[in-house]
């Protein structure tokens, strides 16, 4: 009995410190800067979108750029379509996922980064995309009423009814 006296006072403190070891063991990774978008961005503006594009497949910095989409970063509008035209076949391929992917959860961003390289068609099909994923797409691009993107945005619509 005094054996369990004892043991008390020492699980009473353990289990919150247990508790706080394994909150910090699986806490989420922390987000990635937006300034690594801006120094990529600063990147195409003084070496060019084709050095910039090496670059990034040397250093796997195309990563970064797929999480500037997927995360609805601003400058994400301005980085893709800057890119897109100087990246290979494989990475064109994985940022227009990248792109398929954020359109229910960020679709300005996504469309303002179709305008120069990217074409609206492959990122607003629906081939190989849940149901789910289509209603969620068409309910959110019809949100958008920025005038700018107004004809992508009408383009994309007129892709996922069809």
């Amino acid at each position: 009995m005094r054996f369990l006296r004892a043991l008390v006072p020492v699980l009473s403190a353990c289990v919150p410190v247990g508790m706080c070891l394994f909150a910090l063991q699986h806490a989420p990774l922390p987000e990635r800067q937006p300034e690594r978008t801006t120094h990529i961005l600063n990147m195409v503006e003084h070496d060019g979108a084709a050095q910039t594009a090496q670059a990034l497949s040397r250093q796997k910095g195309w990563a970064d750029v797929q999480h500037a989409v997927a995360s609805g970063q601003p400058d994400a509008a301005r980085l893709v379509p800057a890119l897109l035209p100087a990246a290979d076949s494989r990475t064109t391929r994985t940022l227009y996922k990248t792109m398929q992917a954020a359109l229910p959860k960020h679709p300005a961003i996504v469309l303002a980064a179709t305008k120069q390289g990217g074409p609206v068609q492959a990122v607003c099909s629906p081939i190989g995309m849940s149901h789910a994923w289509r209603q969620q797409a068409r309910q959110a691009v019809a949100h958008v009423h920025d005038v700018h993107l107004s004809d992508r945005a009408q383009r994309c619509l007129n892709r996922l009814d069809g």
